[in-house]
């Protein structure tokens, strides 16, 4: 069962309805939906891209190991200088990564 019951008609010109249209393309979402979230004041976000979310990703995946051996220097009372080492390892690739993208978005 819809929960909208109101259906309305709404004339644009060829410029508005472009616009309209690339928002929505940008959002991942219809053009009544955009139109629903501006009448709203909800911000029309632009949906990421996969190399964005792929990049999230590998970065958490790294923080949890960085997060692991953090956990187990408190439970130890420090870390061996191997793990030392293996923490800066994983920072610099988080850092590496980030770098890439940033070449590449900005």
């Amino acid at each position: 069962m819809r929960n909208r019951e109101y259906d309305m008609h709404l004339r644009l010109n060829e410029a508005e309805y472009r616009k309209l249209g690339e928002l929505a393309q940008k959002a991942g979402v219809t053009r009544s939906v955009v139109l629903r979230k501006m009448i709203m004041g909800t911000e029309i976000k632009e949906r990421p891209n996969v190399d964005f979310i792929d990049l999230i990703q590998s970065i958490d995946h790294l923080a949890i190991n960085v997060n692991q051996i953090a956990h187990h220097a408190n439970m130890q009372g420090g870390i061996t200088a191997e793990e030392a080492a293996e923490v800066k390892r994983l920072v610099t690739e988080i850092r590496k990564r980030l770098y890439r993208k940033k070449e590449i978005w900005m």
